[in-house]
């Protein structure tokens, strides 16, 4: 009788176990989490995220008003680009952190309503291969701003993130855009910031922020070009970004100059791991936005001086 006792609480612990780790390995995260929706003034959700994310203790280090011109994706949008101490140390242990070095806060306008939003931390974690645990910078934008529920997609587990691809032959995290190379990491930064306040290419300075204790700088990067709507943030948000709840923080694009060299993740990757739940074909889809990865990378290359090649599409 002991014998069949602990025969069968052995048996009871091992199952409880076995649950608890297949539960553990079937955690799904999505991109994006709102905060809070309503009806109220613009301008006034505005400053008063502004001033939610100061008080918990983030540094603005840009604000990113898009052009929203004829496409309409939204009708009035702000996001907000924020880092921390915290966020700042775990893009360090990352080779590629600095694409993990802010987390993007978004004020949207959209059907009458204002959407407040952020992206998944837990999400940019996975996705970006980052080693470091994101877990309390989402615990302090859900206690800055909230935390209603989690959106963008029908969720993927962290093993998935870690090894994003939409479908064959469309890239990872590492396999991302090369814009330029320089002779040494602060020449690279210098002449970076030159170019992109000139606004040339349809690509315009939004932030800069340094990885301390590494060769890493980032740079945020508006995309507005009139005559190549490829190359126009409001134009590929209208075409990606129509659900009820808007992904608005996956604005803004990023820069990263890793030691002498200038690269910036393939929209290929960027794009569709943000939204994984686009269909290929139909008029929302990524076929929609079928020149739209070339267009971007040749736009970035120049923007940041460097060259581009027909031949990589």
């Amino acid at each position: 009788m002991m014998f069949t006792a602990k025969l069968l609480r052995f048996i009871f612990l091992s199952v409880l176990l076995v649950s608890s780790s297949v539960a553990m390995a079937a955690q799904t995260y999505k991109p994006f989490i709102l905060a809070s929706v309503g009806a109220g003034d613009f301008h006034m959700e505005v400053e008063k995220v502004r001033s939610a994310l100061t008080q918990a203790g983030f540094d603005v280090v840009g604000t990113y008003n898009p052009d929203l011109g004829s496409y309409h994706p939204y009708q009035a949008a702000t996001i907000f680009i924020v880092t921390n101490a915290d966020l700042l140390a775990d893009a360090a242990k990352t080779p590629r952190g600095g694409y993990g070095a802010v987390m993007r806060v978004s004020v949207t306008q959209t059907d009458g309503q204002i959407q407040v939003a952020y992206v998944n931390p837990l999400y940019v974690q996975y996705a970006y291969r980052m080693k470091a645990d994101l877990a309390p910078v989402k615990t302090m934008l859900a206690k800055a701003l909230g935390e209603q529920e989690s959106f963008g997609a029908n969720g993927l587990t962290a093993d998935q993130l870690e090894h994003y691809h939409y479908t064959f032959g469309m890239e990872y995290f590492d396999e991302p855009y090369h814009l330029n190379d320089f002779s040494s990491h602060a020449k690279a930064v210098s002449k970076i910031k030159e170019m992109l306040d000139a606004g040339a290419h349809g690509i315009h300075f939004l932030y800069e922020l340094n990885i301390p204790g590494t060769d890493q700088t980032v740079f945020g990067v508006s995309m507005d070009d009139k005559n190549n709507q490829n190359v126009n943030d409001a134009y590929q948000m209208s075409v990606v970004d129509f659900q009820k709840l808007k992904g608005t923080a996956y604005l803004p694009y990023q820069i990263l100059v890793k030691g002498t060299k200038v690269e910036a993740l393939n929209m290929r990757f960027r794009m569709a791991v943000f939204f994984p739940g686009l269909s290929m074909m139909g008029d929302h889809s990524f076929m929609t936005l079928m020149s739209a990865p070339a267009a971007v990378h040749r736009a970035l290359a120049k923007a940041t001086g460097g060259s581009y090649s027909e031949s990589l599409f």
